[in-house]
């Protein structure tokens, strides 16, 4: 009689069997179908086998590089280039071919010929060269300098093929390694061939050319930037190697209104006068008053764009190694901006033809108009003062201009509403930015109806009150002068490929009439009779000009912006130049009329202006 534990043995044992068979069946079944589809591929390898393997390689590329734009030229107005890229090359060392040959994993002796060469040729340090192949042994790119010249590169291909070519008298070998592992990568450098000439024009473009900052490599970035070019290589269906080479698109030139020589007299001029003065900024526009194109444009500021970093220049006397980065970049970024059109500032006078052409216009007053002047005015309980302290007495509206007197201004500002008056402001660029192609313009302050006092109005008349940037008010310049048309001020005529085809034009664009031509007529006048027998005369010529001193804010601080305006010949004006000091030494305006006379002078043989005393 078997035990309880006996039974249940038995039964266990029963169990086991059963499971057994069945994962016979599953094992033999699975095992059927895996020798049927092992099979079925070997088949299919034998039948299509070969345009199988073709299909695949087809979808390997061996070998890929991509070919960099060349960045477009910048130049001026007579095809001097301003800016152009030159042809450099990276040096790249492949560490999988100076280390191994492609059939051993042994060190060759191609090392030892290969870092010599690099040694001879470039004088580079044989341990660090030694040490980054050792690191980077299983590389097979690794770029080790950068913007080699052609006849450096040139010079170590020499080296190269005189190294792996020498021969005996016999015709065998004489080195049995080899120089190997060495390529040049082409690359494009940023050049400036006039180094610091309109460096605040030009800015600068970074290290890839894909990218332009401050200036005109900013603005016309889209035209100078082209597209990369493509080389590949790849097995296509047949197995055979198939080669493609796209070449890259350069970039597009832009033709700039600039002339390099006057930018070059004015840059001239700027440093010889701020040898001496102290001051925080110096600013010079030469523009052609009949159509607002900018012919040079420069500040104090001077550094290589090919090197933008380096502001040592731009500030002397300043120990620019002992500053933080944060406060470095403050500097830098005042190297780079462009005064003349990215900061405001009081106008003073020079904003007087402004008033009395927008009271012409209205009809408030006449060139007959009379003035009383007392040395100055009591409003809203302060008085404002002219500059004559015992007053002008009873002038015209021409002599107004010529002693430049607040008292007749203020007086001239009573009769016209707050809208008017900022009507015109906005007629002649103030207020807001005027649309010059050039990056970081400023748009400047004038009041609001809602919060122009009469104060306010008086003050404005005279060119205190509100802010303006220099380009704006010699936009407004132009307009006065040139029969009423305000322009828009430019600074790039046209975009053109390498080979000088046209791509697009910019033309001259008017944006409003501004004053008839007698109000024009009539300030060409005054502003010559303001100019006679001045500093600013230049004999044989007629030159018109305004003169304008103004107080910073905030007022107690006692700072000046000076500047002059001049424009030559007087009444048919065929260059008009602004120059403008900011906090100067002492706050005379002679200084800035002396800056702009030196500078017209050296140009008006050079832009053939006729000279009125023939």
């Amino acid at each position: 009689m078997k035990t309880s534990r006996e039974k249940q043995g038995g039964k266990r044992l029963k169990l086991n069997i059963y499971m057994r068979r069945k994962l016979t069946m599953a094992f033999g079944a699975v095992s059927a179908v895996l020798f049927a589809l092992a099979l079925y591929i070997i088949v299919l390898m034998r039948d299509n086998g070969e345009s199988w393997q073709r299909l695949v390689l087809a979808q390997q590329v061996y070998s890929s590089a991509s070919i960099p734009f060349k960045r477009g030229n910048i130049v001026d107005r007579n095809q001097t280039l301003l800016a152009y890229s030159e042809e450099v090359y990276n040096l790249i060392l492949d560490p999988s071919v100076i280390l191994y040959t492609a059939k051993s994993s042994q060190p060759q002796p191609n090392r030892g010929a290969t870092v010599d060469a690099l040694v001879q040729c470039f004088g580079y340090d044989r341990q660090e060269l030694e040490n980054l192949l050792d690191e980077n042994s299983g590389s097979q790119y690794l770029r080790y300098a950068r913007y080699l010249s052609e006849a450096e590169k040139e010079r170590f291909i020499e080296y190269q093929t005189n190294y792996n070519q020498a021969e005996d008298a016999d015709g065998k070998p004489i080195h049995p390694d080899k120089v190997t592992g060495i390529w040049f990568e082409t690359e494009y450098k940023r050049a400036y061939p006039y180094q610091e000439l309109a460096c605040t024009v030009l800015g600068f473009s970074g290290a890839e050319s894909t990218e332009g900052h401050w200036g005109l490599e900013e603005y016309y970035n889209e035209y100078l930037c082209g597209v990369n070019g493509k080389s590949y290589s790849y097995i296509n269906r047949e197995g055979e190697t198939e080669r493609v080479y796209q070449e890259a698109a350069d970039g597009y030139t832009v033709v700039s209104t600039i002339d390099w020589y006057i930018q070059s007299v004015v840059e001239e001029k700027i440093r010889a006068y701020t040898v001496a003065e102290p001051y925080a900024n110096v600013g010079v526009i030469v523009m052609d008053p009949s159509t607002a194109e900018i012919l040079a444009m420069a500040t104090d500021k001077h550094y290589n764009p090919a090197n933008p970093t380096d502001i040592a220049a731009c500030f002397p006397g300043v120990d620019l190694d002992a500053l933080s980065e944060e406060e470095l970049n403050v500097y830098r970024n005042q190297a780079w901006r462009n005064f003349a059109i990215s900061d405001a500032y009081p106008p003073g006078s020079v904003a007087k033809e402004l008033t009395v052409a927008m009271a012409l216009e209205e009809a408030v007053v006449t060139p007959e108009s009379l003035f009383v002047c007392d040395g100055g005015e009591e409003i809203m309980e302060t008085f404002v003062r002219c500059h004559e302290l015992d007053g002008h007495g009873t002038i015209d509206l021409e002599t107004t201009i010529r002693y430049s007197c607040n008292d007749a201004m203020m007086n001239i500002a009573s009769r016209l509403s707050a809208a008017t008056m900022l009507r015109y402001h906005r007629l002649f660029g103030l207020g807001s930015i005027t649309g010059i192609d050039l990056p970081g313009e400023a748009p400047g302050i004038i009041f609001s109806e809602g919060n122009m006092s009469v104060l306010d109005m008086a003050t404005s008349s005279f060119g205190q009150g509100f802010s303006s940037t220099m380009i704006q008010m010699a936009a407004s310049y132009c307009a006065l002068i040139n029969g009423g048309n305000y322009y828009q001020p430019r600074i790039v005529s046209r975009i053109q490929d390498s080979s000088g085809a046209l791509i697009k034009r910019f033309e001259p664009v008017l944006v409003s009439k501004v004053v008839t031509e007698e109000t024009s007529n009539f300030l060409k006048t005054a502003a010559l009779h303001t100019v006679e027998g001045g500093l600013a005369a230049i004999s044989g010529y007629d030159v018109g000009g305004k003169t304008g001193t103004a107080n910073k804010y905030p007022i107690e601080e006692d700072k000046y912006a000076i500047g002059f305006m001049a424009f030559v010949p007087a009444q048919s004006p065929k260059l008009l130049i602004y120059a403008v000091i900011d906090e100067p030494r002492e706050g005379y305006n002679t200084e800035a009329v002396k800056l702009e006379a030196a500078i017209m002078r050296e140009l008006l043989e050079y832009m053939n202006i006729p000279r009125t005393d023939q």
